[in-house]
């Protein structure tokens, strides 16, 4: 087995990872792993919000929407965005497991708002956007094990 491109086919040739899975992983990181960074950041400093907000003269009411969920809107934000990070992660390595775990992650966190923070409304754009990503890996299953 070829550990940088993941498994080897039948033929004993090492299986090339495709580059619409490599371009999705590598968004997928980015996106996981700066919202994870950042509901981590939000959750440890929640209570000097109002501080940091100040300091910085900001104000923004979409900021407040958010803040209104509390923090465990953002730890529960952290977990869900670290499991989907994970799942990339074993996509990369070319594991269906991975799918399953990035699928379920997303799914949680278009619903995390809703749950979370009544008033806000499900996001369209958020949802055909995951929808995308979700068909996007879905379509490269056939190259996983």
């Amino acid at each position: 087995m070829d550990s940088k491109e993941g498994f080897l086919n039948p033929d004993g040739q090492p299986v090339k990872r495709p580059d619409l899975l490599k371009w999705l992983c590598i968004l997928s990181f980015i996106g996981s792993g700066l919202s994870g960074f950042s509901n981590l950041f939000v959750w440890l400093a929640y209570d000097q919000m109002d501080e940091i907000r100040a300091q910085f003269l900001f104000d923004l009411p979409e900021f407040d929407t958010l803040l209104s969920g509390g923090k465990r809107f953002f730890l529960s934000g952290f977990i869900f965005y670290s499991l989907s990070f994970f799942g990339v992660y074993r996509m990369w390595k070319l594991r269906k497991a991975g799918f399953h775990v990035y699928t379920g992650s997303q799914v949680f966190l278009l619903i995390l708002p809703l749950v979370f923070i009544p008033s806000f409304p499900l996001s369209v754009l958020g949802l055909m956007i995951t929808a995308g990503f979700i068909v996007g890996y879905a379509a490269n299953l056939k190259y996983m094990t």
